[in-house]
């Protein structure tokens, strides 16, 4: 039983992924010629931002009282890594039962695994969220395309700020674990303060390498495009990915993270290169979580 369901997980993630492959229109990307140097050095920092979501959710699990050893965390890394494909799958379920499921193979709590798992998920959103709002009111040229909802802008960084101080966190994200399970969520597998703002400052850099990822893409295509738009791209990239993460009906956020970039991006750019920059983001998203699920085999066979 346990073998098919490990069956299954794969046959889902690899129908999904055909399907989404062939839903990449690839004719957009013909005749560009991107700096292959920065695409690199994206790739470098793509690498390190999807383990650094794996540390992240090993540190929860200690936090939440998993006996973790050098070993353990390593298999981890693999855990997360396959998991990580289940985004490719309609909704967030396979994502998170793949953790679950194959994570509870190597002996670790489904309950811990549980608790972590859908912490990660809403430190990540708010953190995101958050570090967008901030980058927007921090950012003079985006400060002026946003003028109009700037004090918008200045309660939502406010109501950020108090959504993730811990123990605000704490009663939103035991009620919220209550609606979803219909049971309440037990104090003993709950980290503490401490590791929840800990979390949040590990997802805030997070947020940055993955926004300084997508800005060497966008570099790559447009030369010229030097450090005016820096602090923008990645305010739009920490919303994009926000919104894709909510997203839950579109396979790894697609559509939506492209929508989201191409329109905020067409303020900035020439509409034709934002679109042709958010496949390009898409096509190596794909490519970087295939690297990620490899590195991390071979982490775990080195161990």
């Amino acid at each position: 039983m346990k073998r098919a369901i490990g069956l299954a997980f794969y046959a889902l993630v690899i129908v999904f992924l055909v399907l989404y492959a062939q839903s990449l229109d690839f004719t957009s990307l013909k005749g560009i010629s991107p700096n292959w140097w920065l695409v690199l050095a994206a790739t470098l920092l793509a690498l390190f931002a999807r383990f650094w979501f794996a540390r992240i959710w090993i540190f929860f699990l200690s936090s939440s009282g998993a006996t973790l050893d050098g070993p353990l965390k390593r298999e981890l890394y693999l855990v997360y890594a396959k998991a990580w494909l289940g985004r490719y799958v309609p909704g967030s379920v396979v994502w998170v039962a793949g953790k679950v499921y194959f994570a509870s193979k190597l002996g670790i709590s489904k309950t811990k695994l549980a608790i972590s798992s859908y912490l990660e998920a809403l430190i990540q959103l708010a953190t995101t969220l958050l570090l967008a709002v901030l980058l927007i009111t921090l950012d003079p040229a985006t400060r002026l395309l946003a003028q109009d909802a700037l004090w918008l802008m200045v309660v939502l960084l406010a109501v950020g700020l108090i959504a993730v101080f811990p123990p605000v966190l704490r009663r939103y994200a035991s009620f919220g674990y209550r609606l979803i399970r219909k049971q309440a969520l037990d104090p003993a597998n709950f980290p503490s303060s401490w590791a929840m703002a800990n979390a949040a400052l590990r997802f805030t850099i997070s947020a940055v390498v993955s926004g300084l990822a997508f800005y060497l893409v966008l570099w790559s295509l447009v030369p010229n495009l030097g450090l005016s738009n820096l602090l923008y791209v990645l305010a739009l990239t920490s919303i994009a990915n926000a919104l894709s993460m909510i997203a839950v009906f579109a396979p790894a956020g697609i559509g939506v993270r492209e929508g989201v970039l191409i329109a905020g991006l067409a303020l900035v750019i020439d509409p034709a290169i934002a679109l042709v920059a958010a496949l390009l983001m898409r096509v190596m998203s794909v490519v970087w979580d295939g690297l990620f699920f490899g590195l991390a085999k071979a982490l775990q066979a080195g161990k």
